[in-house]
């Protein structure tokens, strides 16, 4: 059968061009579709419109949402509202405003305010009081593309029970990856466990059906911990559904950068041998080195912050409220990450048991018991540790040295170690307690870390901060 010359002309177009551009006429609406350039107008000419409005629709396959503006010459905003066209900026269901001409926005099933089945109305919006300079001269005409990317639930891999597998998930993907593991008959329990990562990821798993929301999965593991376990067991101590379960890991804090990790889905409940390897500490170098690795992180229930190793055995001081639960009581269960390397995040490698504590002071003594999956510590294990100065001998203007782990002090979700620097700034009592002041840059995370004389002897905690406009003041714990 022949075709004419220009249907095989549009075949050849069709079949070759990744990306279709399509205009549309200043002062319309348009209907974005997934993968469709289209070449949009701003006119504040005639009417003085300041912004362009768009459509969209989402099915129950598509998990992610990314919606890019490029090539504006001038500051674009983007506003998102679910249901019905946008008449105020303030009543949106998402936003993205920067001072970058061009913007983006991924919205997903995970998001704080979830993506869910629908069509969506979106504004792309010049928002600032004068006329934009095009090319040297005021314009009341804006061009620029957009483009929207509908991601649909794809599983990414597929696990083999017992083998683990290293996997990455980035921004593009909406900060999330889709794996599937086959649990054959007659068994009783399986286990998933997320190692090997910088980040705090969380899983999902859904028996059957891959596409996961907060809503209607089956299991969820959720937690500060960035190495995650989650045991599925039979009902009753029967057997669980034999089939395919879908997984989705997932970073919920860090929009932005990289995380790589490893899975490793075992049958059965017990902690398979790749992740329960504890390395001994490094040989430290100085005193300073020495601090540094005594430094640790402290994760409960409801909170983490710092602490300090003060024994060779383990032993922990840290601040009462990083180990509270939601309820004010001691968390179930208490996590500590050591540093054994000063440009990565502490590694998660410990569980501790409360040994006393003090509400009052907000201090609490704890012990390292077992390696993070309950399993025994190597033989004759040693800790480094902190030897205590005597903070009496403090004096108002003498230098300390403050080391934690601030959620500030990290570009994506969990942080590494940090130092700041500052003095004492000053001695308050307050219902009989006795706090130092210090100028020194103290932050969430903080909390339960260690100040450190001259002497690289611990003296005190840094415990709270108070923020004024003109700066801030932290309280220390002696």
């Amino acid at each position: 059968m022949k075709f004419p010359i220009y249907i095989l002309i549009v075949i050849v177009v069709l079949l070759f061009s990744p990306v279709l551009s399509f205009s549309l006429e200043k002062g319309t609406k348009g209907e974005l579709l997934s993968g469709r350039l289209i070449q949009g107008h701003i006119d504040m000419s005639n009417e003085g419109l300041s912004y362009q409005t768009f459509k969209f629709k989402v099915s129950s396959d598509v998990f992610a949402v990314k919606i890019t503006v490029s090539n504006s010459p001038a500051d674009l905003d983007i506003f998102i509202k679910k249901g019905s066209e946008i008449e105020n900026y303030d009543n949106v269901d998402y936003s993205r405003v920067q001072d970058a001409y061009n913007e983006s926005i991924i919205i997903t099933r995970l998001s704080e305010l979830a993506l869910e089945d629908g069509i969506y109305y979106m504004d792309v919006s010049y928002q600032r009081d004068t006329l934009p300079v095009i090319n040297g001269k005021s314009s009341t005409d804006i061009s620029y593309n957009v483009e929207l990317d509908l991601q649909k639930y794809k599983v990414n891999g597929t696990l083999k029970p017992g083998i683990p597998s290293q996997y990455e998930i980035s921004p593009q993907n909406g900060m999330a990856g889709l794996y599937a593991v086959k649990i054959p008959v007659n068994t009783n329990s399986f286990r998933i466990d997320l190692f090997n990562t910088s980040s705090d990821l969380d899983l999902m798993v859904a028996y059957n059906n891959k596409k996961i929301t907060r809503n209607n999965n089956n299991f969820l593991r959720d937690s500060l911990l960035g190495r995650e376990s989650l045991i599925v067991n039979g009902i009753d101590g029967g057997q669980v559904k034999a089939g395919i379960y879908y997984i989705l890991v997932f970073d919920q804090i860090s929009n932005d950068h990289r995380a790589s990790f490893s899975i490793i889905s075992t049958l059965g409940n017990k902690a398979p041998e790749e992740i329960l390897e504890i390395p001994r500490f490094p040989a430290a170098s100085d005193e300073m080195q020495n601090a540094l690795m005594s430094t640790v992180e402290v994760i409960g229930t409801a909170a983490k912050g710092s602490g300090t190793l003060v024994s060779p055995r383990g032993y922990v001081i840290t601040n009462w409220h990083v180990i509270e639960d939601f309820t004010s009581k001691v968390s179930d269960n208490i996590y500590v990450a050591v540093n054994l390397s000063n440009e990565l995040p502490p590694s998660e490698l410990f569980k501790a048991d409360l040994v006393d504590f003090s509400v009052e002071k907000d201090l609490a003594l704890l012990h390292i018991s077992s390696g993070l999956y309950d399993n025994s510590l190597p033989l004759n294990y040693i800790f480094p540790y902190f030897a205590l100065g005597d903070n009496s001998a403090l004096k108002l203007g003498q230098p300390l040295i403050y080391l934690g782990y601030p959620g500030i002090g990290g570009t994506g979700s969990r942080a590494s170690i940090s130092l700041t620097r500052g003095i004492v700034s000053g001695f308050e009592k307050f219902n009989n307690k006795l706090f130092i002041k210090t100028d020194a840059e103290i932050n969430s995370g903080n909390s339960g870390g260690a100040a450190i004389n001259s002497f690289y002897e611990l003296v005190a905690f840094p415990t709270s901060t108070i923020e004024e406009n003109a700066g801030q003041l932290a309280y220390l714990t002696p």
